[in-house]
């Protein structure tokens, strides 16, 4: 951890950066060890010399057995008024200004724009006018290759997913709700949890979507009951500690016409096709022109309305990505989905998602669920 903080401190010196107010909940939290519970009580990581971590007061106790940083100031929100008075935010921001006021830090500080809001951007400025810089990316960057304590939180959320795939998959019997099946996966995954890994911290992530909805990239499960000759798109994933995981399967209730198998046919051979161009060294986009090259030549470019992947980690979308545009050169370490997808109105959508890994010569699938047509035509 206390190479994250230096590799951090580096990366904002080569900004010809004096400090970094880091805010953004998975960046303070790779950086520090003290995952927060956030919402109107922000935490921000004054990444200076040495760096102090601003925390609200009822975290402290949270925070003293987490944190990688022993300096912890915190801020109390007891007194507050209602509209028009301070907020948790500015008091927070103004113990940064006082722990960089403290340091000799008044000028070339850094902030993240994905992490402060523009009201909070104003309130900050007043105190450090113009020597308030936006400097994004710095952490991103240093989180897309992941350790081997990253890793192995990851390898168990993967398992965990596989477990309430299986147990998805075998329920999406016609008549049942998809509400019910995201009940039955998610509670085998936190049973399995509980059973496989009792000291960590789990939450269980369930979206079986079936029929018009699956030609929605992201639909909510609901009350829907299965259909003879439904597509359900199952997703699964568990994050442990923090560190997310992604499953994803399309399945048929009872039978797949002949339509839908040529779709399925297609998306699985683009998936496979993104899947054999990752290794090192391979730009981000050379893996999703793979996928997308397979599409298109089946005549149905129109049809694939996303990206081929994401990054995943702390942040279940995170840099980088499998898109046309994303020059970023794989590296070993990086977890990364791979999820193409077909969607046509009227006929459904089609979409496996596999988490990754790259490896020295290729990559490893962590979501070894069967894909062939055969073992997902489910009653």
């Amino acid at each position: 951890m206390a190479d994250r903080l230096d590799a951090a401190r580096s990366a904002v010196v080569q900004r010809n950066l004096k400090a970094l107010l880091v805010s953004t909940p998975a960046n303070s939290y790779y950086l520090t060890g003290f995952r927060a519970v956030t919402y109107s009580r922000p935490v921000i990581l004054a990444l200076t010399e040495p760096p102090v971590l601003i925390i609200p007061e009822l975290e402290a106790t949270h925070a003293q057995a987490r944190s990688r940083v022993p300096d912890i100031r915190t801020y109390s929100d007891a007194g507050l008024g209602g509209y028009g008075g301070k907020s948790p935010l500015h008091l927070a921001l103004d113990l940064a200004v006082e722990v960089l006021q403290a340091q000799g830090v008044t000028k070339a500080v850094g902030f993240e724009p994905s992490g402060l809001t523009f009201e909070g951007h104003a309130y900050l400025r007043e105190s450090l006018g113009r020597g308030l810089e936006p400097a994004g990316g710095i952490v991103e960057k240093q989180r897309m290759a992941k350790e081997e304590e990253e890793l192995a939180l990851i390898r168990k959320g993967c398992a965990l997913a596989e477990v309430g795939m299986a147990v998805e998959v075998d329920a999406s019997t016609a008549g049942t709700a998809e509400v019910a099946i995201m009940a039955e996966g998610n509670a085998a995954m936190l049973r399995e949890a509980a059973k496989r890994y009792p000291e960590d911290e789990v939450s269980a992530g369930s979206r079986p979507v079936s029929g018009e909805k699956t030609v929605l990239p992201h639909s909510i499960p609901s009350g829907r009951q299965l259909r003879a000759g439904d597509i359900v798109i199952h997703g699964t994933g568990c994050a442990v500690n923090g560190y997310y995981s992604e499953d994803e399967r399309t399945i048929f209730v009872e039978r797949a016409g002949p339509e839908q198998r040529r779709l399925f046919e297609i998306m699985l051979r683009a998936q496979e096709a993104a899947i054999a161009t990752i290794r090192p060294g391979v730009p981000c986009r050379e893996v999703d022109q793979a996928a997308r090259g397979v599409i298109e030549e089946a005549g149905l470019g129109a049809a694939f309305i996303h990206r081929t992947g994401h990054g995943i980690g702390i942040d279940y979308h995170e840099l980088p990505f499998f898109a046309p545009g994303d020059e970023t050169a794989l590296v070993p370490g990086m977890v990364m989905s791979v999820e193409p997808g077909i969607y046509i109105p009227g006929v459904g959508g089609f979409r496996h998602s596999d988490t990754i890994v790259v490896t020295a010569d290729g990559c490893e699938i962590l979501t070894p669920y069967p894909k062939n047509l055969d073992s997902l035509i489910v009653g």
